[in-house]
């Protein structure tokens, strides 16, 4: 009886020393195996092609390895025995542009440029004639021809802007040739600053004008030249 109840003793208390092993071991490990593993998610990333390059761009893998080592060579600093007694010059970009290879690579902008297509235009100064009540002898309008046709000719030339105008402007000659009273009629001029400027500087240039001729027995005479600015296109 006493062995039958030893050995019941015996296996309880294997039984419990098991359980108690198992769940305290069970209890500290990190990994339990009841647990469901996490599922591994993983994505693909399928590297980029290289585009390759466009017009303007330059392919640097084929540029000569010879050209590239002087261009790093230029760059660097000088040391100070280099720069002992001697001011550092920088290098010479032209040298390195006369390298073989240097410029094989270079997509130059190969678009010749549009031609424009230009506009001729022509000026045109007139001085018309005017009639005088006071003086219409041939003389007269003879020496008034030349007057006109000396400041058509300085108005042409300083006619350099494309404006449309009228200066009408009146001054004196005296019998011999010389220049007096040069003013702009307001009321019948229709120009800007521009032609008006033009209108009184071609008359001083014109001057001074011939002396009158033996038949024009005056002292001085008032003339009126009305300036007329045009241009067209062609």
């Amino acid at each position: 009886m006493e062995d039958k109840f030893f050995r019941y003793a015996i296996i309880i208390s294997l039984a419990v020393h098991i359980g108690f092993f198992t769940h305290f071991y069970l209890t500290h490990r990190s990994f339990k195996f009841w647990e469901k593993p996490a599922e591994v998610s993983y994505n693909i990333i399928q590297p980029e092609a290289k585009p390759a390059p466009s017009t303007g761009e330059q392919n640097l893998d084929n540029i000569n390895p010879n050209v590239v080592e002087k261009l790093i060579e230029a760059m660097k600093l000088p040391s100070d025995d280099q720069l002992a007694g001697k001011v550092p010059q920088p290098a010479k970009p032209e040298s390195l542009l006369q390298e073989p290879g240097i410029m094989d690579n270079v997509d130059m902008f190969d678009r010749k440029p549009e031609r424009l297509k230009g506009v001729k235009v022509t000026k045109e100064v007139s001085i018309p004639m005017l009639q005088s009540e006071k003086i219409n002898t041939p003389s007269y309008i003879t020496y008034y021809q030349i007057v006109r046709d000396r400041i058509r000719d300085r108005a042409y030339s300083n006619y350099t802007k494309l404006s449309v105008g009228e200066v009408f402007v009146t001054f004196v000659i005296k019998a011999d040739g010389a220049l007096s009273g040069l003013q702009i009629l307001e009321a019948k001029s229709a120009a800007n600053d521009f032609l008006r400027d033009v209108g009184l500087k071609s008359v001083q240039e014109a001057s001074p004008f011939p002396p009158f001729p033996k038949d024009l027995t005056y002292p001085e005479l008032t003339f009126n030249v009305s300036i007329s600015f045009q241009y067209r296109e062609e």
